[in-house]
Parts: C-alpha cells; structure tokens; sequence
C-alpha cells in the first residue's frame, strides 16, 4: 500500500498518511481490494454488509407480504441505492481521478435518492391533509433535495474539488434538506394527539444520529487529532458510517409503523406522484452526471 506523498492530492484523505491503494489497476484488482488490508476497506463492508440485512429482514418480508405497502418499499429502494452507491464508491475511486470523480458522483447520487426516498415515504404516511402540503410537498422536495443541496455538492466537487468553502456549502445544504424532511412529522411534534406514537422518538432518534455523523463527517474527528494513527481503523469517515447505519435502521423500523396499511387499490393518483418524483429524481441524476464527467475528464492535475 502506499503513502499519501506517492498519490495524487485529490485523492487524499486529510490526516491519513498511509494504506492507499496503488492507481491504474484493473477493475478486478480494485474488486480483490475488498479482501484486502487498506484505508477504504471498512469504508466498503459497512454499507456492502447491512445491504445484505436490508434485504433479508426488511426488503424480502416486505415484497411477499399479503399487502406489499408502497412508500415502505421506496424507503427500502433509497436505503439500497445509498448502500449500494456507498460500497462501490469507496471500492473504486482510487484507480484514478477520473474514476474518482465519477464514483463519488455516483456516491451522491445515491445520496439524493435516499434523501427524496424519505421525503416520499413520509409525505405518503402522514397524516396531515391541506392543499399546500399535498400539492406542494413534493415538487418542494425535488427543489431542495436536488436543486439545493444535490447540484451544488456535484459542481463544487468537480469545479472546485480544493475550495475550503465547499464543505461548508456542502453541510448547510445538507442541514436544511434534514429539516426539510421533517415537514411531514411537523404535526406529530407541535400538535401530538393523545393516541401514543412511539415512532415519532424513532424519528427523533435517527436525526440525533445523522447530527452525529455530521461531526465525524465534517470535523474528521478523531483522526485530526492524532494524524496518522487512524489511517486503518477508527478515522471520522468510517464511524460516519456507522451512524448512517444507525439513521437507516431507525428510518425503517419507524416506516413500519407509520405505514401500518397500505390499500392496493388505492386510486392510482394517489401513487403515480411518488413514482414520478422518484422518476424526476433520477433524471437530473442522469443530466448531472453525464454533463459534469465531461468536465471531470478534463481535470488537470497541475491545478492541484
């Protein structure tokens, strides 16, 4: 493994000094990478593992029930597509810049679904019901999810990848989507009724943890504080992950209880908007990738 002197700036965590993976392999030796001792190793198993979990306990119960309920499985969809896109990023964006722009691109992106998966399942088992929020939730979503906080993390990231600012662009787009998506709980806090609703301290608790995940993201704790001895095992970016591990298991334990039935026959109006917002969702992840890595092809290293 190398150093972090022997690889490019862009590819460098701050404060990890070593365990990076040798650049312009073959696919195959990054895929091998998987068993191997290096500074992404934890990074991939911590989402690649609980996607397998995901699908056995939740997932799978969930499609071969009597009454498969929708907004459950697109929550299902956002937590897999976030594992997924996770996993891959970390297991492939060393072999070069180019490819370390386009998985993290990737990474993203499977950010946003999650993001808008949560939105739609909420939006879809909430229990409040007046013309602004039924029409506007979900156009409002698409707006902040991926106007706001998706396209200016993307284009920063490959226009700017050095710019200190970026992070802190980055953290606030991401604060105020987190707030965004509590809109649909909002009647669940400030006019409870007095049936008891234990999920509504789930939801509590996963936003408690994703203000934690924060910290190690944004702060690289601990390893700012002694660089060089978390290179392996322990640095801010894996326990982030960890805490995302948390968030998701709260978010699908209380989609569960949130969503307790859910009529197949419902008018298809009633469904077609959280399909087509998922659609939409992934057509400006399409646009944004295909545009932005024609940017990325041309990066030089010299601006580093």
């Amino acid at each position: 493994m190398l150093r972090s002197s022997e690889v490019p700036t862009l590819l460098r965590r701050t404060h990890i000094h070593k365990g990076y993976r040798p650049l312009h392999r073959s696919p195959q030796y990054y895929v091998f990478s998987a068993f191997d001792c290096h500074n992404e190793l934890i990074n991939v198993w911590t989402h690649l593992l609980p996607l397998a979990v995901l699908y056995t306990s939740y997932i799978q119960p969930e499609v071969f029930s009597a009454a498969p309920r929708v907004p459950v499985l697109i929550l299902y969809f956002g937590v897999a597509v976030l594992f997924v896109g996770s996993s891959l990023a970390h297991l492939f964006h060393s072999r070069s810049p180019t490819d370390h722009f386009f998985w993290f691109l990737i990474d993203f992106s499977g950010i946003a679904i999650f993001s808008v998966c949560i939105g739609v399942q909420r939006y879809a088992c909430s229990t409040w019901d007046f013309p602004l929020y039924t029409y506007g939730y979900l156009p409002s979503l698409i707006i902040v999810a991926m106007l706001g906080q998706y396209l200016t993390t993307c284009y920063f990231f490959v226009q700017k990848p050095f710019w200190k600012p970026r992070e802190h662009i980055r953290f606030v787009s991401c604060a105020f989507l987190a707030v965004w998506l509590f809109i649909p709980l909002l009647n669940r806090y400030f006019w409870p009724s007095d049936i008891p609703d234990p999920s509504r301290d789930w939801h509590t608790r996963a936003f408690q943890w994703l203000i934690v995940s924060g910290l190690f993201m944004g702060g690289g704790i601990p390893e700012r504080f002694a660089p060089g001895l978390f290179d392996y095992v322990g640095y801010g970016h894996q326990i982030f992950h960890m805490c995302i591990l948390m968030v998701t298991w709260y978010l699908c334990d209380t989609a569960n209880v949130d969503c307790p039935m859910w009529n197949a026959e419902k008018p298809p109006y009633q469904v077609l908007p959280l399909l087509a917002t998922l659609i939409v969702t992934v057509g400006i992840i399409f646009s944004t990738v295909k545009i932005l890595m024609k940017i990325a092809r041309n990066f030089d290293p010299k601006n580093e």
